[in-house]
């Protein structure tokens, strides 16, 4: 698994010590996501959301004392048996309100590499499978915020 060593981002500062100095942690529900893309298709997962039909794309929480680059690794080898590799940034919304589950959450985009093909592995419930970019955009189940992201990795790659 190759995991870039970066620095964890973004950061605030929680002046809950008790020696008075910043402890830096990152903002709670801090999510991410890879954007897979072969062939003029992208890598999406099927799942349910508070009774809704979405698709996203692999990823989700980031762990305590992880940096989004690895909970991204660790996520994709989890949901998709796949090692990635992390070519870029391709989407930082800030925290969104979201409308499926009412709760706030900080989500980062990435578009990924993978060789190989993807399976879920036993205990994951989702649905995994490569879609026509243009139909993924079209598909009405996806959430603003993937939109956006898989936009921006089309206009890189078509």
């Amino acid at each position: 698994m190759a995991v870039p060593q970066t620095t964890p981002f973004p950061f605030s500062a929680d002046q809950g010590s008790t020696r008075g100095e910043a402890r830096m942690r990152g903002p709670a529900n801090l999510r991410v996501y890879g954007v897979l893309v072969r062939n003029e298709t992208v890598l999406v997962a099927a799942e349910q959301v508070a009774g809704r039909d979405v698709l996203k794309f692999p990823g989700g929480g980031v762990d305590e004392n992880e940096t989004p680059e690895m909970a991204l690794c660790r996520e994709f080898g989890e949901e998709c048996g796949l090692d990635i590799r992390i070519s870029r940034l391709v989407h930082v919304p800030g925290t969104l309100f979201s409308p499926w589950t009412h709760t706030n959450y900080t989500p980062l985009y990435y578009q990924v590499e993978a060789d190989g093909d993807p399976s879920v592995p036993d205990g994951e419930s989702l649905t995994l499978s490569f879609m026509d970019m243009e139909n993924a955009l079209k598909s009405g189940r996806m959430a603003g915020p993937e939109l956006f992201a898989l936009s921006r990795v089309l206009g890189a790659v078509g």
